[in-house]
């Protein structure tokens, strides 16, 4: 059996680590938590790939370096709030602020490349981050109206040094002047996120590198040029820190056996003011109210936020109310939930976001792992009850839908 100090995060609720974990404890897997995160584990015993694992497959853990767990953290927006993640691909620092803002929150996140950006809504879906809204922009021209912004994260593109355990190559690839145009980068980005950062805001930055050009120099820019001031963080537990400007953190990577990271809280000075809503957005396609999708579906989706559905170019999305408030201008999409054609809509059956919060006597609840593995090897299992689709559980936790064939349930993700 494999040692190892990788680490990963839980992606539940509160009410839901014990059956995550169990999970996880019955495909043989061992760790411990990390007192950075509550949801934070580090591995200590590994029978097969993590990624492999069943909660892996459900969308229940994101294996994530725990010094990238921080931006987030130090960010630390409140149940509700509105976040910017700038540079957000592939989206393990989104998931996290997803999970910080909650269901009545909202999470912009911006990714420039068209690949990345592929990569960032499978991620965001699969993981069922249904408040974050996605769009593909330059970050220095983001269409977003000024001072507008309470939170921003600007985890800015850079050199990598502090992950030189996994990319040996970085340090050389980006050695000497050859991180100059990475650091003209970063200040541009700086600069634009400073306008949108509202009066009273933080905007935390942050790099995986070690480099002082891009790390307190780049602060140094942005309290001396874009009159933002530091704000003092501390420490988090289970880290080692090495010495940086005063209210900066930069993680010792070997001494914290983790990535070395660097994080600075910036804030603009003022007060507060309360928002002026943006002009709502013409949204393409078709508007379904909840209702309707229900009639359609046959799923409720009532103990989710307000929220509506799209149907546009053969696809079926997500509205939360707060997403709907964005800017005309602005281009972003909603979270995709399924199909349509013609008068039908086919909801995807692997998202859990739609199977109920707790099991009745109409679902299928297991208690072996054993039979999920064979669910997801193409076996079915005998069952008599009525209807189409069947939400199943292990034990508590919602795993998604299987379909009803005969006197036979079986599960498919396609």
């Amino acid at each position: 059996m494999k040692n190892t100090t990788r680490s990963f995060r839980l992606v539940c609720a509160q009410d839901q680590i014990n059956d995550v974990e169990s999970l996880l404890h019955a495909e043989g897997f061992r760790f411990e938590p990390q007192p950075c995160f509550a949801l934070a584990r580090t591995l200590t015993a590994e029978p097969m790939p993590l990624g492999r694992s069943i909660a892996a497959r459900f969308g229940y853990i994101y294996i994530q370096d725990k010094s990238s767990m921080l931006p987030p953290l130090a960010l630390a927006p409140e149940s509700g709030d509105r976040v910017l993640d700038f540079c957000a691909s592939p989206g393990s620092k989104t998931g996290i602020l997803s999970s910080l803002v909650g269901p009545t929150g909202l999470v912009l996140a911006n990714e420039p490349s068209p690949d990345r950006l592929a990569t960032l809504r499978v991620n965001m879906r699969h993981l069922g981050c249904y408040n974050v809204a996605t769009c593909k922009y330059e970050g220095q021209s983001l269409p977003l109206q000024d001072d507008s912004w309470p939170r921003i994260l600007l985890d800015a593109p850079c050199s990598g040094w502090g992950t030189v355990d996994k990319n040996p190559k970085a340090a050389q690839m980006w050695a000497g002047e050859k991180t100059a145009p990475l650091e003209i980068l970063q200040r541009e980005l700086l600069t634009r996120a400073a306008g949108l950062l509202a009066p009273g805001g933080r905007l935390l930055y942050s790099t995986c590198t070690t480099n002082e050009r891009e790390n307190e120099d780049q602060v140094r820019f942005a309290t001396e040029h874009l009159g933002l001031v530091t704000e003092p963080l501390a420490e988090f537990p289970g880290f080692r820190f090495a010495p940086s400007l005063p209210g900066c953190l930069l993680v010792d990577g070997e001494g914290s056996l983790a990535q070395g990271f660097f994080l600075a809280a910036l804030k603009k000075p003022g007060q507060a003011e309360k928002s002026v809503r943006a002009t709502k957005a013409e949204l393409p396609g078709e508007l379904v109210s909840r209702h309707e999708f229900s009639s359609r579906t046959g799923l409720d989706t009532g103990w989710l936020p307000e929220h509506c559905f799209l149907r546009v170019g053969g696809r079926v999305y997500l509205i939360l109310e707060q997403a709907a408030e964005l800017p005309a201008e602005l281009r972003w999409q909603g979270f995709a939930v399924g199909k349509s054609a013609g008068d039908s809509i086919l909801a995807d059956a692997t998202l859990r976001m739609f199977v109920p919060p707790r099991p009745d006597e109409k679902s299928l609840v297991l208690e072996q792992v054993s039979t999920i593995r064979e669910l997801l090897s193409g076996q079915s299992l005998s069952w008599a009850g009525p209807g189409k689709r069947l939400a199943f559980y292990f034990k508590g936790l919602p795993l998604g839908f299987l379909t009803i064939k005969g006197n036979r349930c079986l599960w498919s993700d396609r």
